[in-house]
């Protein structure tokens, strides 16, 4: 596995903006004898500026801000939580009925798409650097394609939101020479290879092969609510499917944006129609002409959807 002394990962980076250094020195050549270091890609440079915005907005509220974790609040929530998606930057609430209530209100507001809207964006920033990795590496490894690759979360994150059987069947209907799993590049190897002997042993991509490059040479591609691969997935073609476990997908990263992309007649569609609302919590420089008014725009309605459950429950004692 790759060094997660030099990883991205919010238990290492505190904020998005502490990958910063790193991502300099990588530019650098300072990694170069560090063939295990995985570090934050170049596009999300201007998602720093967000954060800084973000971070005093989010001052003026009773409301706490997180970055990138999960948790199990109240409807009337305590934090607000945000992070990176498929290039972007996304808010919201560590209540999962809440977050999906504010990608359902974003769909309605039948925002006009921009300039091809944030899909757009995905699709041409692939065309032109046949690329989409999140991270950097110093090492690559080319792997071998296969017809079906499975996206495992991380090993911390697999036994409680992995359908051990869903992974099974799948293995059981493409025939375990036809599909490759790819382990998450920043984790421990200990539970992947409990995984394996409980499966009767698997394939593996090697730790230094590049997801994109796998999901490019594969036809169905298998992910989780954990992952935005999901969304890349359904950008480049593929069949997608998922092995979640339905009864966590409340603590999951992306549930509130992947359950629609898995449960959508058009997962494309809705998405750029979504990410075009500022209810929606999905933000770049790049795409959203006026990026502090659409954060402005979230906090003012998050806060007053919250407000609607002040007092409405009690919890505890």
């Amino acid at each position: 596995m790759r060094d997660t002394d030099l990883a991205v990962d919010s238990a290492v980076s505190k904020s998005l903006r502490g990958n910063a250094n790193s991502m300099i020195d990588f530019k650098d050549g300072k990694f170069a004898d560090k063939k295990d270091a995985t570090i934050l890609n170049e596009k999300y440079w201007p998602l720093f500026e967000v954060e800084m915005y973000v971070t005093e907005v989010a001052k003026k509220y009773d409301v706490e801000l997180s970055f990138d974790v999960t948790a199990k609040e109240d409807l009337f929530f305590k934090t607000i939580n945000y992070t990176t998606y498929a290039g972007f930057f996304i808010l919201h609430p560590l209540c999962f009925e809440q977050s999906m209530r504010q990608m359902t209100d974003a769909y309605a507001d039948n925002c006009k798409i921009k300039n091809d809207g944030h899909i757009g964006y995905v699709k041409k920033y692939i065309n032109k650097n046949k690329n989409f990795s999140k991270y950097n590496f110093v090492q690559t490894k080319n792997e071998k394609p296969k017809d079906v690759l499975v996206v495992l979360t991380g090993g911390n994150k697999l036994k409680k939101h992995s359908c051990v059987g869903k992974l099974k069947s799948i293995i059981e209907k493409h025939g375990k020479e036809n599909v490759l799993f790819k382990k998450h590049p920043i984790s421990e190897n200990d539970i992947y290879e409990e995984l394996s002997e409980f499966l009767g042993g698997i394939n593996y991509a090697s730790g230094h092969s590049n997801l994109h490059d796998l999901m490019i040479s594969a036809n169905h591609i298998y992910t989780t609510m954990m992952s935005e691969s999901a969304l890349i997935a359904y950008v480049l073609g593929k069949n997608v499917g998922h092995y979640d476990l339905w009864q966590n997908r409340d603590t999951t990263s992306f549930g509130h944006i992947n359950h629609f992309l898995f449960s959508s007649s058009d997962p494309l569609l809705w998405a750029n129609q979504c990410f075009a609302s500022s209810k929606s919590g999905v933000i770049h420089p790049e795409i959203d002409d006026n990026w502090q008014k659409k954060v402005d725009e979230y906090f003012e309605y998050i806060m007053k959807l919250r407000s609607f459950f002040d007092g409405a429950y009690f919890m505890g004692s």
